[in-house]
């Protein structure tokens, strides 16, 4: 019997939301998040009945105010109850209007744990929120379980008076300074570039020293440390690496050492943007983004598939109704939250999850059909923002990217309908008639395209919008055929500049059997980071630029992330379509594997699926395949093989 901390379900993400939304700092200036966020109800009150066979005893502890009432009586909060054998009721009123409110029992007889019941003191209980990292009572849930590594510097050198300190890759950790000479009115720069760490005008992110003899700051994104002064080089300088301890379970290698480290930086980078939650990128924002997190359910199911960020990220955006704008006050991330809700449902099985973020989801559902025009479609009103991608898109009026992202949300929503044991029958059939709509006014047949927008009269076609038509199902077979010929593969057609979209655009081609041109996409686009130096591949790039152009963005000279978890991508992409594993019933209760080399001689690695793994091998004709899971089915062309847990399956020759 173990306790854990325990709290009203949902307020831990909210909690950790709001300190985290509060961390961003640029150029020494606090910039908080720019959305409306809700917050964590300040007083709370737990319940518990439970059946005693003997005499035991209970103490409440709590991270706020409060009081036990205990068959009746009132007692405080950790004071030692006696009670003896029978049935006995607990309430637990706390209130911590700046924090979280929790509690904690210590007890021979009864755990705080799940099975307790909470309420806003609204009358209405569900069932508390904890988390398995919270058992130790000294530790409360206010402070994030991070793990340290004690780092040091691969190497140093004099620039000016200073000296650069170069840590060999990036990282997210507290720099530590040791020192025995006056430091005060002293200034350390950041850098995730050794040009912004030395560009002392520039450098977005710098702390000014107070004189301590040593000092452990806050955790910030760098690769390099630049101290201007020339009594930097009697400075003794480490840092702690924060991090969350996932478990990479997902692998990939092959014959091509440029795509082995690919892999290997697109996981990287994943790992240092997945903290309290999928964050964009560590230096900048390291916020969550509805957008960016989609992405990152994706990969997560092919590198740890931990399902608890997922659930936490998932919880910390959808918050709490009603919605008054979209989430991060852009359309498109509440369609993208919408369908990663469902597509979380159906990597992880995690019903009880569903059923109570549900009425959060209708809720946001609800919000953004209410805001649709006369035709039903989506329109940008006041507050809303069109996103989709940086890229010159037309957005005029009704753009054909919002209406495919409602669609693939309203299939969503029959879906997670039906998990719930409810009809969402009518969800499919507004989703048909959007389909039609939407092929009746932005499809354009002579050119084989959906255009951007049909009120402009531009008429123009590029890649986002049949990008969107091939990743939603709004395209039919016919339809994905022309997109790829005529769009995909027409390089007058401007390419997409982000590992964003570019990801989608490999995901649609990988979807349609073009394995071979993402190979040569993974090579020159991923690869083109890493022959610039790149150890955690950026929020952007645009080969055609030069030196430390490659850094600037949003009219800031080092504005850009060089760390950005839309750009780990190829993890997925790799584990999906070359080892060619895909989870086809919820839960991955079945799954099926169908690799393809791409043009790659030899393929070998590790995808995990929900609570196991399969492990594919293909060199010199001969296909290996291991898979400590029930359930899946080996595909070669029109052949079928049933793969037998614990077991391996050889077979040759064969040429996937």
């Amino acid at each position: 019997m173990q306790s854990k901390w325990i709290w009203y379900r949902g307020d831990f993400e909210i909690y950790h939301g709001l300190k985290l939304h509060r961390r961003r700092t640029e150029y020494g200036i606090d910039i908080p998040a720019f959305w409306n966020e809700p917050t964590v109800y300040p007083t709370v009150t737990f319940e518990k009945t439970y059946e005693a066979k003997g005499e035991g005893y209970i103490k409440i502890l709590s991270t706020g105010k409060g009081y036990v009432r205990f068959d009746g009586g009132k007692y405080p909060v950790n004071s030692d109850i006696f009670f003896s054998e029978g049935t006995h009721s607990i309430l637990v009123t706390v209130s911590d209007p700046w924090g979280l409110p929790c509690i904690y029992a210590v007890s021979d007889t009864v755990a705080t744990d799940r099975s307790w019941r909470v309420s806003d003191n609204t009358c209405e209980f569900i069932n508390a929120g904890d988390n398995p990292a919270y058992t130790d009572p000294a530790i409360p849930p206010s402070e994030f379980p991070f793990s340290y590594k004690r780092i040091f510097p691969k190497n140093t050198r004099q620039v000016g008076d200073g000296v650069l300190y170069d840590f060999g890759e990036e990282t997210f950790a507290e720099l530590v300074i040791e020192n025995s000479v006056d430091t005060a009115g002293l200034s350390v720069y950041f850098g995730e570039s050794a040009e912004e760490a030395t560009d002392t005008a520039e450098s977005y992110l710098f702390e000014k020293l107070d004189g301590k003899m040593s000092y452990r700051l806050n955790a910030c994104a760098f690769r390099f440390v630049y101290i201007p002064e020339k009594l930097a080089a009697s400075l003794k300088l480490s840092a702690y690496y924060q991090y969350l301890p996932l478990e990479d379970i997902g692998s990939f290698e092959c014959d091509d050492k440029l795509i082995n480290d690919v892999w290997k930086t697109c996981a990287y980078t994943f790992h240092l943007c997945s903290r309290e939650f999928f964050l964009d990128g560590i230096k900048r924002d390291r916020w969550v983004w509805s957008g960016d997190a989609y992405q990152s359910y994706m990969i997560n199911n092919y590198l740890f598939h931990d399902n608890d960020i997922t659930r936490r990220t998932i919880t910390l955006l959808l918050g709490k109704p009603p919605y008054k704008q979209h989430i991060n006050t852009i359309n498109d991330y509440s369609l993208y939250l919408i369908c990663g809700v469902y597509d979380y449902y159906f990597s992880s099985g995690d019903s009880d999850f569903i059923k109570f973020i549900m009425p959060r989801v209708q809720a946001l559902y609800d919000f953004t059909v209410s805001r649709l025009d006369e035709r039903g479609y989506i329109v940008s009103k006041p507050g809303d923002w069109i996103f989709i991608d940086w890229a010159d898109i037309d957005k005029t009026g009704a753009c054909a990217g919002e209406q495919m992202l409602l669609y693939k949300a309203m299939r969503a929503m029959s879906k997670l309908y039906a998990a719930c044991g409810r009809d969402g029958s009518g969800y499919d059939n507004d989703a048909a008639s959007l389909r039609e709509k939407i092929d009746r006014d932005f499809w354009r047949e002579d050119r084989g395209a959906y255009i951007d927008s049909c009120d402009s009269g531009n008429e123009k076609v590029g890649r986002h919008i049949n990008v969107l038509a091939l990743m939603t199902g709004v395209a039919d077979e016919d339809k994905k055929k022309k997109i790829i010929e005529k769009v995909l593969k027409n390089e007058e057609i401007p390419h997409i500049t982000t590992p964003y979209f570019g990801f989608y655009e490999l995901d649609a081609l990988c979807e349609c059997g073009e394995l071979e041109y993402a190979v040569e996409q993974l090579r020159s686009y991923w690869g083109g980071m890493l022959k610039l130096g790149a150890t955690s591949i950026w929020e952007q790039y645009l080969p055609h630029e030069k030196g430390a152009e490659h850094y600037a963005m949003y009219g800031m000279k080092y504005g850009r992330s060089l760390c950005h978890a839309w750009g780990a991508g190829p993890v997925y992409l790799l584990g999906k379509y070359f080892l060619g594993v895909k989870t086809t019933s919820v839960g991955a209760e079945t799954f099926e594997v169908r690799p393809h080399t791409g043009g790659l001689d030899r393929i070998m690695g590790t995808v995990p699926l929900n609570g196991g793994y399969v492990y594919v091998e293909y060199e010199n004709g001969k296909l290996k395949v291991y898979t400590d899971k029930d359930g899946g089915t080996l595909i070669l062309g029109n052949k079928k093989l049933a793969l037998k847990k614990d077991e391996n399956l050889i077979v040759e020759p064969v040429n996937p």
